[in-house]
């Protein structure tokens, strides 16, 4: 009796190990899909804390050939800041970062920076310079003001500190809007100090030059562009207006430099 259970036993086990194989050899041959380098450099930045420089290119022609000789002096340089990735849009395996950033038909080749939080910072499609890449970084708040309005949101910039005055005044029209079920999915509010010397690019561009002593709310919609600013106290009814303005500028057709959200 304890034979014939010892044999059955054993016969189960040499099925299974046999199966086992079998399957291993079936998956081996599957067809494996395609390794996408061109997502993983930017996922292994990201997990890093790194900018990612990529590199898309169509034909190695020479114009090709000589601006990739620019961008590899430009990542040698800031390889302790940014990951760096060439990638062809006519590899089937880069077919994931191709169709990402919808790039099949921009000018040849294109360079785009990518913050960590996966915004874009700056795109340098047909020609560009070391010095160009080189300054391709945001500041904290503008990575994180990039990547909401790559995300299709609406952003509150709100530029206080401690030393502005009207600063609740300020946010009393800030936090009545974004409570608005209307708008409140689609918007994000981001606090910057307007004193802060990291965030001066961030400043220059919003069009803060000269030094700001009283609460700055700037209305941003997508890709970045500027559709009211508010000096002091806001209302939400205020903000309302200046939105639905700028909508309906974009019905009548926007003008170049316009932007607006779209309809809800």
């Amino acid at each position: 009796m304890f034979r014939e259970k010892w044999t059955t036993l054993l016969i189960l086990v040499l099925v299974t190990m046999i199966s086992m194989i079998l399957v291993s050899e079936i998956m081996a041959q599957a067809p494996q899909p395609l390794a996408n380098k061109g997502l993983a450099a930017i996922d292994q930045a990201a997990k890093a804390n790194k900018y990612a420089l990529i590199f898309f290119y169509g034909q190695d022609d020479p114009q090709t050939q000589s601006l990739g000789e620019v961008f590899n002096g430009a990542a040698k340089a800031l390889a302790a800041r940014a990951d760096s990735v060439v990638v062809r849009i006519t590899d089937p395996s880069e077919a994931g970062i191709v169709n990402k950033f919808q790039v099949t038909k921009a000018p040849m080749p294109l360079v785009l920076a990518l913050a960590p939080n996966g915004a874009v910072t700056a795109s340098f499609p047909g020609n560009f310079t070391k010095e160009q890449l080189l300054g391709a970084f945001g500041t904290p708040s503008m990575e994180r003001l990039l990547g909401t309005l790559q995300q299709g949101k609406l952003v509150l910039l709100c530029l206080q500190n401690g030393k502005t005055r009207w600063n609740a005044e300020a946010m009393n029209g800030v936090r009545a809007f974004k409570a608005d079920q209307r708008y409140s999915a689609a918007t994000e509010v981001l606090m910057v100090d307007p004193h802060s010397a990291a965030e001066r690019p961030l400043l220059t561009k919003v069009g803060m030059n000269a030094p700001v002593e009283e609460a700055i709310t700037i209305l941003v919609a997508p890709p970045g562009s500027i559709i009211g600013t508010f000096k002091g106290a806001t209302n939400k009814d205020q903000i309302i207006t200046t939105l639905t303005s700028a909508i309906s500028s974009c019905a009548a057709g926007c003008q170049p430099g316009q932007c607006c959200p779209p309809a809800k």
